[in-house]
């Protein structure tokens, strides 16, 4: 593992990400205290059927909230925004 200090590392960056790419761990530090940790960038994301499963659960939560929700009955008034922010309030 390398520590920098980190007025080194803006002038070595490139040298420092060649490293990270490498696999070598590289922190940097400042007054000898660490405050940043370089890692490489990995390209794997969730699967197409992971991201097929979060879409159906996704879908499946909107289902479930839209059933919460009903046309309003004859008779009665639309809410309004402003009346919703000032219930509870104090004058």
């Amino acid at each position: 593992m390398q520590s920098v200090p980190i007025n080194e590392a803006k002038t070595r960056l490139s040298a420092l990400i060649h490293a990270v790419e490498q696999g070598e761990d590289v922190v940097l530090t400042r007054h000898g205290k660490p405050v940043v940790r370089l890692v490489a960038e990995t390209a794997e994301g969730p699967s197409q059927a992971e991201r097929d499963k979060r879409a159906a659960q996704a879908l499946a939560d909107l289902r479930a909230f839209r059933a919460l929700w009903r046309p309003l009955q004859p008779g009665e008034k639309k809410l309004d925004w402003k009346e919703l922010r000032d219930e509870g309030r104090r004058y």
